[in-house]
């Protein structure tokens, strides 16, 4: 059996019974006129989609206008029971044309008449609304429980979806908070400025680098005569959160300047590893930007500040959803003389 999809809707169909009849009518308390009948519409293109068979699409096709064909015929006789003429209605085009029926004449006697007359008419509707009905509520109910089944599916893979991306966020936020994070910051680099700029006119440098993997630039042989030794330092590593803290003060105090930032090879590639380890590909660039509370730029998988948005526009969730509280503004502590031989 070859399955297609068809969208449905579910239309509340307005019979203005009452405002039809017009002066003629008579309420009656002990007859409730419905005020619309619910259809499921399958000839639009709109409406939610559900997968069905051609059979089936013909047959609820079928049901939508016979149902609707039957009520609007029930109104025509309604309206001509209480004196109108020349009336059509079609429920399922939503057109229709009729003449407002006036108030009967006050002849001796009118009034009760007037009441008969628009009782048993609204009886015949009634029942004759309530007989579509009936007929029409298996197709009805077969709609209901296909969309039913569709919602359930759709539901239980958002879920799983849902379960999967926060799994995979538990495992990324087990490796940003390891305290492993160190870096340096360099002078102000004259190569960097501008032709006729003078020197320390450039970007601040700064290394990035792992405390359990010190990478070979960060040699203290290649340092500076008298700088701190890297392999050494004297503050304790960086959540990847406090990292990024102290980064972001960085850059907003360098703002005329600007700083570049280099990340360690090795650091990069263990990142990669330990993620993969626990199941998740992921390169670092994308890493960092997802446990990232602010705004990156990857260049050359080299993840770079984006200058700080303006005032309210709110930040992104921050690393390990706890904030990024707790370590302090920016201070030249995480800075470990000299540059390395950056």
């Amino acid at each position: 059996m070859a399955v297609t999809e068809v969208k449905v809707h579910q239309d509340n169909v307005r019979l203005h019974a009452t405002k039809r009849c017009g002066g003629a009518f008579e309420p009656v308390a002990s007859v409730e006129l419905p005020e619309q009948v619910e259809v499921y519409r399958i000839k639009g293109n709109w409406g939610e989609a559900v997968a069905c068979s051609e059979a089936e699409r013909e047959r609820w096709s079928e049901a939508e206008s016979t149902f609707l064909a039957a009520v609007s015929r029930a109104l025509e006789v309604l309206y001509r029971a209480h004196g109108g003429r020349g009336a059509t209605f079609d429920l399922e085009k939503g057109t229709g044309a009729w003449n407002t029926i006036p108030a009967p004449r006050h002849w001796p006697g009118w009034k009760q008449r007037a009441v008969e007359r628009s009782e048993a008419a609204q009886r015949a509707f009634l029942a004759e609304v309530q007989r579509a009905t009936e007929a029409y509520r298996p197709v009805r109910e077969e709609i209901d429980r296909r969309l039913a089944e569709q919602r359930a599916v759709r539901q239980a893979a958002e879920l799983a979806r849902a379960r999967e991306a926060q799994q995979r966020r538990a495992l990324l936020e087990e490796v940003a908070a390891q305290r492993v994070w160190l870096y340096e910051v360099g002078e102000e680099a004259a190569d960097g400025a501008e032709d006729g700029a003078a020197e320390g006119d450039g970007p601040v440098r700064v290394r990035i680098f792992r405390a359990d993997l010190l990478p070979a630039a960060a040699d203290p042989g290649a340092a500076d005569p008298g700088s701190a030794d890297p392999a050494a330092p004297s503050q304790e590593p960086l959540t990847a959160s406090e990292l990024e803290k102290d980064l972001y003060a960085l850059a907003r105090a360098q703002k005329a300047a600007g700083i570049v930032l280099r990340w360690d090879d090795a650091a990069r590639a263990a990142v990669e590893e330990e993620c993969l380890a626990r199941g998740v590909r992921v390169t670092f660039a994308q890493w960092w930007r997802e446990m990232a509370r602010h705004g990156w730029s990857v260049r050359h998988d080299d993840p770079q500040p984006i200058p700080p948005s303006p005032p309210g526009s709110g930040p992104r969730p921050s690393f390990g959803g706890t904030g990024m509280g707790g370590t302090g503004g920016f201070t030249g502590g995480h800075s470990y003389g000299g540059f390395g031989g950056y």
